[in-house]
């Protein structure tokens, strides 16, 4: 920007100031932006209140307004210990003369204001840097904004101009503060493009993968990063755009804003999907603990009551149950999807705890910031996020004798209850919807520090990033919990008689059994008095689509983010194999398909399933498949992913009760797939490739392969016999596959090739007698014909070897396969045992001819060199 500004200052005065006033306004939104992103979020949305108002903003007087609010408002007291030096820059009073980087702004500044028009506002004689960003509004909007300034104006005022914003940039810590931006590559490393400062210390990002950061300019207020609202860049850092007003909610494009790129002159326009919710006091949820603890049972609590309707889910109601009784498992969590039953469960397994007295006091901690109500999503007001407020919220509940007492922390008394072994006064503390709080990893952290037995956490989330707890999947209703929720809810709707049992069938394979999705879809019937269409269930549903999954899907890693929105394309289980084959087509990027996979489950997004055998199936639920299909419609991987989907098509469809009969009939259906396109002339390279993957991993299907290329020209049989071999590698006393590579090299006419396979296979352990004796047979023919050639060195040890195979399982030989046993000998110039060998099958067999034979011309000729 400031090459901008040399450039204009070489062409005119007027060009010069107005780009130093454009530099001006760059300067003050991106601290803005860096103030704001030192903000931590807390219950009551301060930051969120600030950034909502900056969407709409369309002047850069209320961008200075946004800096000092932040300042020295509400929000101040969330700003992290860390951007202190920051804020200091802006608070810090200078007396008039004093030769700081902030009071020649302030000064200079105050110059520039007088030449344009004496009647302005002077600088006091103290200050602090909130009277430049004040005043640097005033300024712009006496001439940019609202007058009509001359060229000497200009001219006069310019210089000082300068001077002033040239001592903001060099002096100011936000432009000194490392700065960076950050892109996530599939791979789940990170590309590293510095802005400014020394980002060396964070160069670990480009090589470690278990980092959860967006897209974005991060700032480093010491190692802290932080991501800065409002402010665009990309890898290659050749353009920044800042936010500048314009918000409108389009039809079609949802709402967004326009952002500014002062360097460019160009705009664009960003989403503003996340600045929706009013920036007013919302109300608490419905699940929000009670303000004080009471007696219920034989307890202390301050559980909500129990939600209306709950069904009955006897199942996990007793293993929960079990789980908070015993003296073992300190933490356990109920995780699932959105929406799913983990509150309501909860609730109703703690009020029984409670009447039976198994802990003197259960204290409930509530992050809902969003309530899933029959007429949609509503956000709400949580009670705690970070671990300082349940810390408070804690205190406030036990009432402490010491709790004013000066020097008292309410974080360590928390910690010291946590950790205090006391059967008479054993705690159960549950925190609601853990995913929203702060830093759901940091809190879990220092509560899994702290939490002995006999007391207990229990937490409910969608989404499970920590470990060492006992977790309690939670997932769609059963046929029966299902039917019962759809009965009750209808009758109390007066909808019982639009449902029969064909459409409560569908209704349950398309919810998945998920109980708040039921309950709108039932609700929405009651509106239109008919049943819903099935085709129409999610239509218009987008808004509890979100509440359900956005958060979960903003922190997937992209890799996990690519393989949700491949899932989702196609609505069929998909084998696993079949997807990680479509992911390693050369058009993709590298990605951990396993850490992707495994994320999408901790998430509940996904579900996986698995065969005798251990072959996985992933299902995505129809609730989240849906919103995966919204999101692949705007996203950068689109066409990658319909590849992919294409792909994974062609195994074929399946159904839950599919999995049971495992990857064959997928295997069987691709192989007509790439049959069918060898018939018709169509390439078929991709499709082979994707089956090859899945040998590699399932090598039954090796086999198959092996059959397809058997169908074709010679040279497919050479393919063919790789293929046999592949198989082979993996398992290599699989006796079919011995006899089919036999098979295959007698077609191919590879005479030592076809011998060897015989001989390995009669090597395997208990194979059948007459394999060792074929294999003998084959070599006498082969060396009768001298169709195989061999030094004599190797000729001996495969005699050797094939007499002594034939030897150890002598007893099994018919009296014909003793025939070959006594040749084998004759070849090895051992006529005595030749001899003995033929002497012992006359003797079971007196008329066999190939004996009869042996006998004539070992008495014709015995010292024959044979």
């Amino acid at each position: 920007m400031w090459e901008r500004v040399e450039q204009s200052k070489q062409d005119s005065d007027v060009a010069y100031f107005h780009d130093l006033m454009l530099l001006g306004e760059l300067l003050v939104k991106f601290t803005t932006s860096a103030i704001l992103a030192s903000v931590e979020n807390d219950r009551d949305r301060q930051r969120y209140k600030i950034e909502y108002q900056l969407v709409r903003a369309d002047g850069i007087g209320e961008w200075s307004r946004a800096l000092e609010e932040v300042i020295t408002g509400p929000a101040n007291a969330y700003i992290i210990p860390e951007a202190r030096p920051l804020i200091r820059d802006f608070t810090e009073i200078f007396q008039s003369g004093d030769a700081s980087w902030q009071r020649v702004a302030i000064d200079k500044l105050s110059a520039a204001l007088q030449s344009i028009d004496p009647e302005l506002e002077k600088a006091p004689r103290k200050s602090n840097l909130q009277w430049w960003v004040r005043n640097f509004a005033t300024l712009r909007n006496r001439t940019r904004g609202h007058g009509a300034i001359t060229i000497g104006k200009c001219s006069a005022a310019a210089p000082a101009l300068e001077e002033s914003i040239l001592s903001l940039m060099t002096g100011c810590t936000a432009f000194i503060t490392p700065c960076m931006y950050l892109h996530r590559n599939i791979s789940g490393k990170f590309h590293l493009s510095t802005v400014s400062g020394d980002s060396s210390e964070f160069s670990y990002l480009k090589s470690e993968k278990d980092h959860t950061h967006e897209d974005g300019i991060y700032m480093a207020f010491d190692a802290k990063l932080r991501r800065l609202p409002l402010v665009y860049s990309d890898v290659d850092i050749q353009d920044f755009y800042l936010a500048n007003g314009g918000y409108k909610n389009g039809r079609d494009s949802g709402p967004t804003y326009e952002t500014l790129s002062y360097i460019s002159d160009t705009r664009r326009r960003e989403s503003a999907a996340d600045y929706q919710t009013p920036p007013e006091s919302l109300p608490s949820s419905e699940t929000e603990g009670l303000p004080s603890l009471d007696i219920e049972g034989q307890s202390f609590a301050n559980i909500p009551p129990p939600l209306n309707e709950y069904i009955k889910r006897p199942n996990l109601e007793a293993e929960v149950l079990s789980l908070l009784k015993d003296n073992r498992h300190p933490v356990v969590t109920l995780v699932g999807r959105g929406g799913i039953g983990k509150t309501s469960l909860a609730l109703e397994v703690l009020h029984r705890i409670a009447n039976d007295g198994d802990y003197f006091a259960i204290l409930w901690f509530s992050s809902r910031d969003i309530d899933l109500l029959p007429s949609g999503p509503k956000p709400v007001r949580p009670a705690v996020l970070s671990k300082e407020d349940i810390s408070k919220q804690f205190v406030e509940l036990m009432n402490p004798a010491n709790a004013k007492v000066k020097g008292f922390k309410a974080v360590e008394y928390l910690a010291q209850a946590l950790a205090e072994q006391d059967d008479d006064r054993r705690l159960l503390l549950v925190f609601d919807n853990f995913e929203t709080a702060s830093n759901p990893i940091e809190l879990y952290q220092f509560i899994d520090s702290y939490v002995r037995c006999p007391n207990k956490v229990l937490i409910t989330t969608r989404m499970r990033e920590f470990k060492a707890d006992f977790p309690v999947e939670i997932r769609g209703l059963k046929r029966d919990e299902f039917e019962d929720l759809v009965i009750s809810t209808s009758r109390k709707l007066g909808i019982y008689d639009l449902l029969n049992v064909a459409y409560i069938d569908s209704l349950f394979d398309e919810t998945d059994g998920h109980p708040y999705f039921v309950k709108i879809l039932l609700g929405e019937a009651r509106q239109e008095g008919k049943a819903i269409p099935l085709g129409r269930l999610f239509l218009n549903k987008e808004d509890s689509l979100r509440a359900l999954f956005e958060r979960s899907y903003g922190l997937l890693s992209p890799a996990a983010q690519r393989v949700f929105l491949t899932l989702s394309g196609w609505r069929s289980l998909v084998p696993r194999l079949a997807l990680e084959a479509a992911l390693i087509r050369p058009q993709n990027e590298n990605m951990d398909v396993d850490g992707a996979l495994s994320q999408l489950e901790r998430y509940s997004m996904i579900e996986v399933l698995a065969d005798d055998s251990g072959s996985e199936f992933l299902r995505t639920p129809m609730t989240a498949a849906v919103f995966g299909q919204s999101k692949l419609k705007v996203s950068p991987f689109r066409s990658l992913v319909l590849a992919d989907v294409e792909l994974i098509q062609q195994f074929g469809p399946m159904q839950v009760t599919d999995v049971s009969r495992g990857m064959q009939p997928r295997i069987e259906r691709m192989v007509r797939v790439i049959a069918s396109r060898r018939q018709a002339g169509q390439d078929f390279v991709p499709q082979m490739r994707a089956l090859e993957y899945v040998a590699s991993r399932y090598p039954e299907a090796w086999l198959r392969i092996a059959d397809f290329y058997m169908e074709g020209a010679r040279e497919d049989w050479e393919k063919a016999r790789t293929s046999i071999e592949r198989l082979l590698e993996i398992d290599s006393e699989r006796i079919s596959a011995w006899r089919k590579l036999i098979y295959v090299n007698q077609r191919l006419g590879d005479v030592s090739q076809e011998l060897n396979a015989r001989i390995v296979l009669a090597e395997i352990p208990d194979v059948d007698y007459s394999e060792i004796a074929d294999a003998a047979s084959h070599f006498a023919h082969a060396q009768k014909n001298q169709s195989l050639q061999l030094d004599p060195e190797a000729r001996a040890m495969m005699i050797d070897n094939l007499i002594r195979l034939m030897e150890e399982r002598r007893a099994e030989a018919t009296p014909t396969e003793l025939s070959r046993l006594a040749w084998l000998y004759l070849y090895s110039k051992d006529v005595s045992k030749a001899n003995e060998v033929v002497t012992d099958g006359l003797l079971q067999e007196p008329t066999n001819p190939h004996l009869a034979r042996l006998r004539e011309k070992l008495n014709e000729s015995p010292d024959v060199n044979w």
